[in-house]
């Protein structure tokens, strides 16, 4: 974090200075793990045996140092809140590790499983400045100029961090409609690729594709990426399984897997609505299988995933909430490229024959419709278990009744919300501090204690 002015500064000592203040700070940031917008509730619960109708537990935010309950935000987005943050994206690296190693109530038999990790790509929508990783110029082909009169190409050496990397090299020239439609119909590329290749897997072992299902079944999981242009890549995980969960027949292997989702990629097409078209996938594949005993490696890939649960589709935060009109839009602050992308995203809403894809409802994530990480059934755990295996311990870390097997509880509540953040600017980069600070160590015991490996996140 940034050091803070001189006036926070002193505010912040005041709050340690005084300790009744700061004491009641802590006890309510840890019930709401430092969130950086708790969501603040006055009111009470009341624990019912339902069998009896005995009173087990009673619960009120009279008794609490500040007199409200103070509750995690819950948001994924890092640059809305660090520590709901850090939780989503432990959560969704347990899920990915789990998925190619075992836990989280999958068997570690998986481990030994077929499987690849893939990236499928966008097409190409118009030129963009790139950076020059190589060492090489942006754009050194295109010769002349288009139809506005730019230059096709760009000689320059452009690094990571140059803000034109990304920009339409001509924004006349870019096809914005096609780069917002094809985000919108990526769940459906993509559920028409996995069905590609399910019969192309059965059609490279010999088998027909009844067959094939009566014997294995494809499972994955798949992470979206917003690049810097606006356009989504996805990271795939591909695993092979026997028909009942089992492990599959020896004669499937990751090598035929490559090769099903190879054909599949450049086989699929998705219809646009309004007969805009089709949607397709890029020309860049890139596929490596996989051995789910390696500890290095399954670090270092659920890492990667897990990164992209925490963002959003600018790194300033400026697209995380919705956008609710076009006057809110112009407030906000992004990159030329973005903004188009919004904007179109915006405009193709309000045509009557896209009305199914409802883009106004997903113009902050450029059309994209789905969540970043989705899963087929059976390839992992849920963050639905995870969530309800985290409260549990919590509850038992604060002396909370639970149910028992010959017992069923009911809690009866009666809220009212008060309003979300903390007392002061103060109280607020403490608790972002702090928070920044437990995920962290969170992540280095993670590493240390599941996989020993000491790969970044």
């Amino acid at each position: 974090m940034s050091t803070p002015d001189p006036s926070l500064v002193a505010e912040i000592l005041a709050v340690a200075g005084d300790t009744s203040r700061y004491d009641a700070f802590l006890s309510a940031g840890e019930r709401c793990r430092f969130c950086t917008e708790p969501v603040r509730l006055v009111g009470s619960s009341m624990t019912v045996d339902e069998a009896t109708g005995e009173v087990v537990e009673l619960f009120s935010t009279e008794h609490l140092p500040r007199g409200e309950l103070m509750k995690p935000c819950g948001t994924r987005r890092a640059t809305r809140c660090p520590a709901c943050a850090a939780i989503y994206k432990g959560d969704a690296r347990a899920l990915v590790h789990a998925g190619m190693a075992g836990g989280e109530g999958v068997p570690v038999s998986v481990a030994s499983r077929p499987m690849i990790f893939a990236t499928l790509t966008a097409p190409s929508f118009g030129s963009v400045h790139r950076e020059s990783a190589s060492g090489g110029p942006c754009h050194a082909r295109g010769p002349g100029r288009c139809q506005h009169g730019r230059l096709r190409s760009c000689v320059a050496r452009h690094r990571s961090d140059d803000p034109v990397v990304g920009e339409a090299i001509c924004p006349a020239c870019y096809d914005w409609e096609g780069a917002v439609l094809f985000n919108s119909s990526l769940s459906d590329l993509f559920r028409r690729t996995s069905i590609y290749a399910r019969r192309n897997l059965a059609r490279v072992s010999g088998q027909t594709v009844r067959e094939f299902d009566a014997s294995a079944r494809l499972s994955y999981l798949k992470v979206a990426e917003m690049q810097r242009r606006g356009v989504v890549h996805l990271h795939v995980i591909c695993r092979l399984d026997g028909a009942d969960g089992d492990d599959p027949p020896e004669s499937l292997s990751g090598a035929m897997l490559v090769l099903a989702l190879r054909l599949a990629v450049t086989q699929v097409r998705a219809p646009l609505p309004d007969n805009r078209g089709t949607a397709r996938w890029g020309d860049q594949f890139e596929c490596q299988v996989l051995d789910g005993h390696a500890p290095v490696e399954t670090c270092r890939i659920a890492n990667y995933l897990a990164k992209y649960a925490t963002k959003g589709s600018d790194d300033a935060g400026a697209l995380d909430r919705r956008v609710v009109g076009m006057g809110d839009l112009r407030l906000r602050t992004l990159p030329p490229q973005l903004r188009l992308m919004a904007e179109t995203a915006w405009h193709l809403g309000g045509v009557d024959a896209l009305a199914p894809l409802r883009l106004r409802g997903w113009t902050h994530t450029l059309g994209l419709r789905s969540h970043f990480l989705t899963k087929s059934r059976y390839f992992s755990a849920t963050f639905g278990l995870l969530r309800e295996r985290r409260q549990t311990w919590q509850r038992a870390a604060h002396g909370v009744v639970s149910a028992s097997l010959d017992r069923t509880l009911t809690v009866i509540g009666d809220w009212r919300f008060v309003r979300r953040g903390w007392n002061s600017s103060a109280e607020t980069y403490l608790a972002t501090s702090e928070a920044r600070r437990r995920a962290e160590s969170r992540r280095l015991a993670y590493e240390d204690r599941v996989l020993g490996c000491g790969a970044g996140a």
